[in-house]
């Protein structure tokens, strides 16, 4: 059995599979964002509990974040507090297994190539919507990481050169608008800017599902917002589009739920490639930082 851990910026998702990558046990936990090794230590708690009843082998985790995979630790994240955190130290001493990191966007691609879309598109990209916008590149059935294993980190691409200030200290930054904090960010001002509308009679606290919510109920301020985040989503799956040109763009995270309210605009608006949403859901990560582990 192998543990995939699936840290993010709002929640820790935990996954025990065999070695066919088929889910045995899962569970999530609320991100701890006071320190990195207060992070570490609640991750650590929780895996320790799993493996009383799943003996795992090994353990595979992602992340965001700019990391060094060599020396096992993170460097820094936007919403995470990693300051050179020795990830692969801590959780091997903790845990007793072997212990491999890799960034969570690439673990979601892996995740895709042996349990999803892998079999049907040899070259793919994956575009993680979530608190920020991460990406994979499948190039040939095989993840390609670049120099210093953190290609693919396509929310760091500028689409407004004077655009948002990004935690990365840039201007414009892709996941400034197009991920999921982004779109809560535009619900918030559009919800101020329109006091009387549906959208903001919503309750609190907004999340990425309250657009949806009010558009879905015949608010056309809350389908302004959505139409807008799929604009900002399309300007840069256009991109990519001509960079890679890919046999397919799958879309991962939470957001996937959404279904053809998402895959039909987006494909609408970036036409001359498949745009698929993740067979696996939210759990793309997470399987694949199994994998991570498992083909190691």
């Amino acid at each position: 059995m192998i543990l995939g851990i699936d840290i993010g910026g709002t929640n820790v998702k935990f996954a025990v599979t065999d070695s066919a990558l088929k889910p045995l046990f899962e569970k999530t936990i609320d991100t701890t964002v006071e320190s990195d090794m207060a992070l570490l230590a609640s991750v650590a708690e929780c895996a320790l509990e799993i493996k009383c009843e799943y003996p795992y082998k090994s353990v595979g985790v992602g992340s965001p974040g700019i990391m060094d995979i060599n020396k096992g630790i993170i460097i820094h994240a936007g919403k995470i507090p990693y300051n050179n955190t020795p990830v692969v130290a801590y959780l091997s001493e903790r845990l007793g297994v072997p212990v491999y990191l890799g960034n969570d966007a690439n673990c979601a691609a892996l995740g895709e190539l042996y349990a999803g879309f892998g079999g049907r598109y040899p070259n793919m990209l994956t575009v993680a919507l979530g608190t920020g916008v991460g990406g994979g590149i499948i190039i040939g059935g095989k993840l390609y990481t670049g120099s210093d294993g953190s290609a693919g980190e396509f929310g760091h691409m500028t689409i407004k050169y004077d655009g948002l200030q990004c935690t990365c200290g840039r201007l414009g930054c892709y996941e400034q608008y197009a991920s999921v904090t982004g779109l809560i960010q535009q619900t918030v001002e559009a919800a101020e800017a329109h006091p009387d509308s549906l959208l903001a009679a919503q309750p609190k606290p907004f999340t990425g599902r309250t657009s949806y919510a009010a558009m879905r109920a015949g608010c056309p301020v809350g389908k302004a917002v959505v139409e807008t985040w799929y604009d900002y989503i399309a300007y840069g799956l256009d991109d990519l589009k001509w960079l890679f040109r890919p046999d397919a763009i799958v879309i991962c995270g939470a957001i996937v739920k959404e279904g053809d309210d998402l895959l039909l605009p987006l494909r609408r608006r970036v036409p001359d490639v498949h745009i698929e949403l993740s067979s696996l859901m939210s759990r793309a990560g997470v399987i694949g930082a199994a994998a991570l582990a498992l083909y190691h």
